[in-house]
């Protein structure tokens, strides 16, 4: 289903208005050319028939004409028209002239001037009748004379074109400038809209701050409703948060005090049974705890991402720190001394805020800890502008099917693995709010990359 256009509703609606208006005046305009042109016209036509009657006698029982030259020159003046003329006597027969032309006409008897559309051998023709009352300068006898001019209507219908399009020129482009002006208007009054929704999407994802741009009255009401909605929802997130920080908070303490008793368990049961049932209960526990771990830097992180300021930090710290959370863990321990990291000696400064890099980085490496019990490399680098944190394992690798899906939350390639699927859907979250890129790629020799692009941070940041 299309989308539904305010914008393109308005200027199809603009579009038609126009369509009728125009309409309108171009047949007004047609139709005042028309009767303008015929006025003209006609003028020329009255007097070529007067002239011809003013000439017209009867002598000794005939009737004389004497058709001067300057009633057709009249005529003659366009090259379009033809011109036909009839003169007959008082008894209706013919004089002169055409013997067909105006027969159709009604016979009239008086001086006065008439003027009659018809068609004469196929074609329309504007015709002008007059009668003139004569004496015989002998015997006295008088009676009506006919003189009949008729032109073609050629030359009307090229003035009545050229006055109509003449007459619409100048609204023609009165038209396209009121268009043009229209649109630009339209465009005009919606850009706050535009403003607006530019500004929804240059925001971070967990921005939910309200919009504080000033926008037209008949747009105010949208924007306040927008802005309680999101005050609403990050109410709602806020209580969220909390609770997945505290629930994840408290269930760390048990979790490992279940973790501890199942490892003391599995050091002093002889059973088989006892053994495997104690294996599970660690294990169980160990994933739990891990994933109440991840919902807690979740919370944490998000939380920072909120209301914390950027500052230039050394990417190389947030590396350390990171390293040393994860050395504090004994689940860890023996893989850190297999851990090979490689780093540059000058400092490589970024935006960012330092305890969210931080878990970034620490949820990378964890990353490649639980899925892969072999050697891992670290290694950071700043080339041309860019920040590159890679961390490359030799563990089982993930499927290129799935490498799509990796940074989706409580995403797994493989259910048996160990693992939350949180840690890489958080690092993401944390590269896009600092403006960079993550990335999976198979690792040459087998394994897997985890590749982190940030930008560095501008000479002219640093202070």
């Amino acid at each position: 289903m299309a989308r539904l256009s305010i914008e393109r509703r308005l200027l199809i609606t603009t579009a038609c208005l126009f369509l009728i208006i125009g309409s309108v005046i171009a047949l007004t305009v047609r139709s005042y050319a028309k009767q303008a042109a015929d006025e003209a016209f006609d003028r020329v036509l009255t007097a070529s028939a007067l002239a011809i009657a003013d000439t017209v006698g009867i002598e000794e029982g005939a009737v004389t004409v004497d058709i001067p030259y300057s009633a057709f020159a009249i005529l003659g003046t366009s090259r379009l028209n033809r011109v036909f003329y009839r003169v007959t006597a008082p008894d209706g027969s013919l004089v002169t002239g055409s013997p067909i032309l105006g027969l159709d006409m009604p016979p009239v008897q008086d001086d006065a001037l008439h003027l009659h559309d018809a068609v004469y051998r196929g074609d329309p023709v504007r015709i002008a009748s007059v009668q003139r009352y004569r004496a015989d300068t002998v015997t006295g006898a008088g009676g009506w004379i006919g003189v009949m001019v008729a032109e073609t209507r050629e030359a009307r219908q090229e003035l009545a074109g050229q006055l109509t399009f003449n007459g619409m020129l100048p609204a023609v482009a009165v038209a396209l400038l009121a268009g043009g002006l229209i649109l630009v208007s339209v465009r005009s009054a919606f850009s706050p809209l535009r403003l607006i929704e530019s500004n929804l999407r240059a925001r971070r994802p967990s921005d939910l701050s309200r919009i504080d741009r000033e926008v037209p009255t008949e747009v105010s009401a949208l924007v306040s409703a927008l802005n309680e909605f999101m005050d609403r929802l990050g109410s709602v997130l806020d209580g969220v948060k909390r609770v997945t920080a505290d629930a994840a908070h408290q269930l760390r303490t048990p979790l490992a005090a279940i973790q501890a008793q199942a490892e003391v368990g599995l050091e002093e049961t002889q059973d088989p049974q006892m053994h495997r049932r104690l294996s599970r209960i660690h294990h169980n526990a160990r994933e739990a705890g891990l994933l109440a771990n991840m919902l807690l830097s979740d919370a944490t992180t998000m939380h920072r991402l909120e209301t914390q300021e950027r500052e230039i930090v050394d990417f190389r710290d947030a590396v350390d720190n990171a390293l040393q959370m994860l050395r504090a863990e004994s689940a860890y321990s023996s893989l850190m001394s297999s851990l090979t990291l490689v780093k540059p000696e000058t400092p490589v400064l970024i935006e960012a805020e330092p305890v969210v890099l931080r878990e970034m980085v620490r949820n990378v490496i964890e990353n490649a800890f639980i899925h892969a019990a072999s050697p891992t490399v670290v290694q950071l680098e700043a080339i041309d502008g860019w920040a590159t944190l890679q961390v490359m394992d030799r563990g089982p690798g993930i499927p290129d099917a799935e490498k799509g899906r990796v940074f989706q939350r409580f995403a797994r390639a493989d259910a048996q693995r160990p693992g939350t699927g949180l840690g890489l859907a958080i690092a993401h979250d944390v590269v896009v709010a600092f403006g960079g890129t993550i990335s999976v790629a198979d690792r040459q020799g087998g394994g897997l990359t985890v590749e982190v692009i940030l930008p560095v941070a501008a000479k002219g940041e640093v202070s």
